[in-house]
């Protein structure tokens, strides 16, 4: 809002006052006087007194303080109101400032707390698996149009191979034994044909699960899944193809009772598109025929016996009706190439015939391994001469794998094993010599029977006698090898010195005992993870064991528990959890275990930052009298009853009462010893100087073994 007043008490001169937004300014124009001005004096006195009532009744200001600054400004002199900077400067200095913040409150709102045991922080939403998430699924997928009984056949024989088989019944042809697959997908027609049904589910299958490739086949038709692998490993699935046997109408469909093999774009189109098998597709063919004809309008694609080089092969040797059975002429199909690399014989008539097939195709891919391996062993021998002339290295056996490693010192030199068939020498520091039993036994046996069969396979004549020896070694770029010497015996005939004497007599038989020495490698095949793997932790609780067998340990017990008083004084903070624990004897004096109680409180209290617990442990009765035995009975007595007490959670160190240790000890104890698997014993220093011990001479005993137990 603008208001501007006119007062012209000030001859010559009219001061424009302005209100703008709650703040007054000053402007004063020099007019000239103009002819008829009286005239309008009215008019102008009105629209004066009209802004001063609205000055009175609208402005925040009192009156009286208007009327104050204009007739202050009035008796300005004429200079002061010519410099309207002045003039602004004298009305700022004339305002008050106040202060209303005091009075504000600040409204804070709090975010709310996350449930207790959940993490606030925004989580990530992901897919369920790795392999949704970076698009990666499996190669092939086997649909079965299950008919009879020969679906159990056909789904134990690919199931084994392929990644996936699933089988599709009618509700009407499920017996007993096919209800009991879990592969299976059972269906009602009502008046539909197979097709609508099947792709239906297929449809359903692939929103979550999808392949590369897909394998209409009936339960009718034997297929090699050796073949079939092969076949798609080859194959590029990204293109829209339709695989199998053309029919012989030559309408460019494919014949599902020897299979088709779709991939995954035009599986997709044949889901999407199914709807238009009913509309296009008569109803007078067959379920088989309708299928075909779905496969070919849904997809608009024509059947290619031939892709990408790779060729559907179908053996049709069982096609007359008044042929055998398959199982029967087998013997006499094995000689033809073709069927040898069939991928589907159609036309089983029993589960013998799928049983049969699937065991003559086993066979032949065995051989075809076989043949590779062979090929792939002299290309290796062949690669080897090649380095070993370029190296001057002799050649390694077996091919393709690394010489024995050379030890960088005579440290690290490998240990040879010997062994024979009743005991083996392994390098242990207790015990060298063990009996052969076990794992051990089972591997030497395997490998001799390895060493005789190489043996004999050269010189079939010779008799196996004994194994006299034999030696192993573990390499870990290499695997296992063996050094087996075997006793053979040789029967030789003699040539007389009579030749009349009859050269058939038993006296001129001679045998000879020959040894073999073969090398036998065994090398690795694979690795697996163990599921348990030993390890160490520096944060590992720790039991110490003090035994207190009689009255003259007391007072070494005594000063063990104030020196480790002082190691708690250290300035680190220790947050590994300690219990010192005092087993005593029966034939210790009661009031000597007060003391040691007491000590054990004051360093408990000491040793309040650092976690550390105390007890005493009274031995069992039936232990007292062991202590005339020796030293170690007395320690073991101790151990027992700590396990029993506190349980196998922790580690244990035994300590004898005149010991002393350092705070880096316990460190040792604990990279040092590994739960349930490895046992540290460490090697003190006994018999030394008794200052440098911090006893006094008769405080000095004999040796005192430090050991650690670990339940």
């Amino acid at each position: 809002m603008q208001v501007t007043s006119v007062h012209s008490v000030c001859p010559h001169f009219v001061v424009f006052l302005t209100k703008k937004q709650g703040q007054h300014t000053f402007q004063a124009k020099s007019l000239k006087m103009v002819g008829g001005s009286r005239t309008g004096v009215h008019l102008v006195l009105g629209f004066l007194i009209g802004c001063i009532l609205a000055l009175f009744f609208m402005s925040n200001q009192p009156a009286t303080e208007i009327m104050a600054a204009f007739s202050s400004d009035c008796r300005k002199s004429v200079d002061d109101l010519r410099n309207v900077e002045a003039l602004e400067a004298t009305w700022q200095e004339g305002r008050e400032y106040k202060d209303v913040s005091e009075h504000w409150e600040v409204h804070q709102d709090t975010m709310p707390s996350s449930p207790p045991n959940q993490d606030a922080t925004p989580k990530v939403v992901r897919s369920r698996f790795a392999a949704t998430e970076l698009g990666t699924r499996e190669r092939l997928m086997v649909t079965v149009m299950a008919e009879s009984a020969l679906a159990l056949s056909i789904n134990t024989t690919l199931g084994r191979h392929v990644p996936r088989v699933h089988l599709f019944a009618d509700s009407s042809r499920i017996d007993n034994d096919m209800a009991q697959l879990t592969n299976l997908s059972p269906y009602k027609l009502n008046g539909q044909k197979t097709h609508t049904m099947v792709l239906g589910l297929l449809f359903n299958m692939t929103v979550h699960e999808n392949y590369d490739w897909f394998l209409l086949v009936k339960d009718s038709t034997y297929i090699n899944p050796f073949v079939l692998l092969r076949m798609i490993e080859t194959m590029n699935w990204n293109e829209p193809v339709v695989m199998g046997e053309e029919a012989e109408d030559g309408s460019g469909r494919c014949r599902l009772d020897t299979g088709v093999l779709l991939s995954n774009p035009a599986m997709q189109t044949l889901i999407q598109q199914r709807h238009t098998c009913n509309m296009l597709a008569p109803e007078s063919d067959n379920d088989q025929l309708a299928f075909e004809k779905c496969i070919q309008i849904a997809t608009n694609l024509t059947c290619r016996p031939i892709h990408q080089g790779v060729r559907y092969e179908v053996w049709r040797g069982a096609e007359r009706a008044d042929s055998p059975a398959a199982h029967d002429s087998i013997d006499e199909w094995r000689h033809s190439k073709q069927f040898s690399r069939a991928l589907a014989v159609p036309r089983l008539l029993s589960d013998a015939d799928a049983a049969a097939l699937h065991d003559y195709f086993v066979r032949v891919e065995m051989a075809r391994t076989d043949r590779e391996i062979a090929k792939m062993e002299a290309e290796l021998v062949r690669l080897a001469e090649e380095e070993s002339q370029e190296t001057g290295e002799p050649i390694s056996w077996p091919p393709a794998l690394p010489p024995y490693a050379k030890p960088p010192n005579r440290y690290q030199v490998p240990t040879w094993e010997y062994f024979t068939m009743t005991e083996i020498f392994k390098s242990e520091t207790n015990q060298n010599v063990r009996r052969l039993e076990g794992n051990d036994f089972d591997d030497v046996a395997e490998v001799v029977v390895a060493a005789r069969q190489q043996v004999e396979s050269e010189e079939p004549e010779l008799e196996f006698v004994q194994l006299r020896n034999g030696y192993r070694v573990f390499d870990p770029r290499r695997g296992m090898d063996y050094m087996i010497d075997l006793i053979y015996r040789k029967t030789i005939q003699e040539s007389p010195e009579n030749p009349q004497e009859n050269q058939e007599s038993q006296e001129n038989l001679k045998e000879l005992t020959i040894e073999k020495r073969v090398h036998v490698s065994r090398m690795i095949a694979n690795t697996q993870l163990m599921n348990q793997v030993p390890y160490v932790k520096e944060d590992t609780d720790v039991t110490i064991v003090v035994p207190v067998a009689n009255e003259n340990e007391v007072l070494p017990a005594r000063k063990l528990l104030a020196r480790q008083a002082r190691l708690c004084l250290s300035p680190s903070e220790e947050a590994r959890k300690t219990r010192v624990v005092i087993a005593v004897f029966p034939e210790v004096d009661i009031r000597s275990i007060t003391y040691m109680s007491n000590d054990m409180e004051e360093l408990k209290r000491r040793c309040k930052r650092s976690a550390l617990e105390t007890d005493i442990l009274s031995v069992r009765k039936e232990w007292s009298n062991f202590h005339e035995i020796g030293q170690g009975t007395i320690s073991a007595a101790a151990l027992d009853d700590a396990v029993d007490r506190y349980g196998t959670n922790t580690i244990y160190l035994l300590l004898s009462p005149h010991s002393d240790v350092q705070k880096e000890f316990f460190d040792r104890i604990r990279i040092n010893t590994i739960k349930h698997y490895q046992v540290f014993f460490p090697v003190p220093f006994v018999e030394y100087h008794p200052t440098i011990s911090g006893m006094e001479m008769s405080e000095k005993r004999s040796t005192r073994e430090i050991g650690i137990r670990n339940s």
